[in-house]
């Protein structure tokens, strides 16, 4: 079973980002659970988020405490205090959006970078990085494939925004 812990700040789209990933893994035929947590609800403070993919049903109801991924929309979240690296299982995997080619983050097997903000500022303009993290993550761990995951964020996106956005998540998983 892949649990996912995802560290953003409010207004980065982390928590419609574990439901589009949820939802590709269910159109796979797949098993899942998105699980938001909100802090102080106002954009710029910390958010977390938990999802669980599996192939069968999932019978824990929780937070996910032990995290064999983790996905970090912003680096910065460090200068609160707020530590990427707890609970996470020997072998994990982190996905980072950073423009930095020497970040470097030890406790994890396998860290795979990305300039989410700059992908998605070149295709959509100012909006959230969530689309282009999920193609780093679909990249970075083959939980689900690129066309479930596009597809998932046309269901969520509609007409033209939505085919940009899926072009934006295929943008980021060639770069990952």
């Amino acid at each position: 079973m892949w649990e996912f812990k995802f560290y953003s700040r409010g207004g980065q789209g982390a928590v419609t980002a574990a439901k589009i990933l949820i939802n590709a893994a269910i159109l796979e035929g797949k098993f899942g659970q998105a699980i938001p947590s909100y802090g102080q609800e106002r954009k710029g403070a910390p958010v977390y988020t938990y999802a669980r993919i599996a192939d069968g049903p999932i019978e824990v109801k929780s937070y996910v405490y032990r995290p064999n991924c983790v996905i970090c929309f912003d680096t910065g979240l460090a200068d609160l205090g707020i530590d990427i690296t707890e609970g996470v299982r020997p072998g994990g995997t982190l996905v980072v959006n950073t423009n930095d080619p020497g970040y470097a983050c030890p406790a994890f097997a396998n860290v795979t970078k990305i300039d989410a903000d700059r992908i998605t500022h070149e295709t959509l303009g100012e909006v959230p990085p969530n689309v282009a993290m999920l193609g780093a993550l679909a990249k970075a761990t083959g939980c689900v494939s690129l066309e479930s995951l596009m597809q998932a964020v046309q269901m969520k996106i509609s007409g033209k925004a939505g085919e940009m956005n899926a072009k934006t998540c295929a943008a980021a998983y060639e770069n990952a």
